[in-house]
């Protein structure tokens, strides 16, 4: 296996692990309880800001691979873009 191979395995399945947990983390974060007090919950042994950090890091780490997939994609992204546009 070349290695330019193994960098698009380990991207794509970490893009997808790093994008489940964001999912996992905004829906937790989604059904908190909302209130006084509500931050001082705990849920899975975490209180609600550990769950805004964990959401917002990863999210931004997300991101940021999409952007590394669509980099190490470019020329197929190139010929999407010229088969769109062409009509």
């Amino acid at each position: 296996m070349n290695l330019r191979r193994l960098k698009r395995i380990v991207l794509f399945y970490s893009m997808i692990t790093i994008g489940l947990v964001t999912i996992v983390t905004g829906f937790i974060l989604y059904f908190w309880p909302h209130g006084p007090r509500s931050g001082q919950l705990i849920i899975l042994g975490f209180q609600k800001q550990f769950w805004q950090d964990i959401h917002m890091y990863f999210a931004l780490f997300t991101a940021i691979l999409i952007v590394l997939h669509i980099i190490e994609n470019r020329a197929c992204v190139r010929m999407y873009v010229r088969e769109t546009l062409k009509g």
